[in-house]
């Protein structure tokens, strides 16, 4: 019988974790277990236009995992604006791993305040997907509590 989708046996997403230079850091809720839903279910975060972002995404493997890559899809107002892939690699069974994407600076100005919906995708270099998560964050001039 074949594992569900994300299953602990596979792929477990334990933490997504929001880094912000000038900020405490930003925990996102995870998804429930065997929920489908693409849509933020909580409120935005907010980041600071301009802030230099890092994403560290925390999980556990029941198998082995070869090429498990991290794909994430930006929305603005309904229409993707930005996509990026990170390859993170090959892993033994066990964790919890730690990964810390790449850093990205946020966009500055009147146009880029708004607020974004992402998606991240966790698969496998047979193309499995491992498991999902979600968030929300509105770009604002200045920080403000979340």
């Amino acid at each position: 019988m074949e594992e569900p989708i994300g299953s602990v046996q596979e792929f477990e997403l334990l933490s997504v974790t929001l880094q912000a230079e000038g900020h405490e850091d930003i925990d996102v809720p995870l998804p429930v277990p065997g929920e489908t839903s693409i849509v933020p279910r909580t409120a935005p975060f907010t980041l600071k236009e301009g802030a230099e972002v890092r994403v560290m995404l925390a999980f556990r493997l029941g198998k082995p995992v070869e090429g498990l890559t991290f794909t994430d899809v930006r929305h603005r107002q309904g229409s993707v604006i930005g996509c990026s892939e990170v390859l993170l690699g090959g892993y033994r069974p066990g964790g919890p791993y730690e990964v810390v994407l790449p850093p990205e600076r946020l966009p500055i100005g009147h146009l880029a305040r708004d607020t974004y919906e992402v998606t991240g995708t966790f698969v496998d270099s047979d193309g499995h997907i491992l498991g999902h998560e979600n968030h929300a964050f509105v770009i604002m001039k200045d920080w403000r509590d979340s």
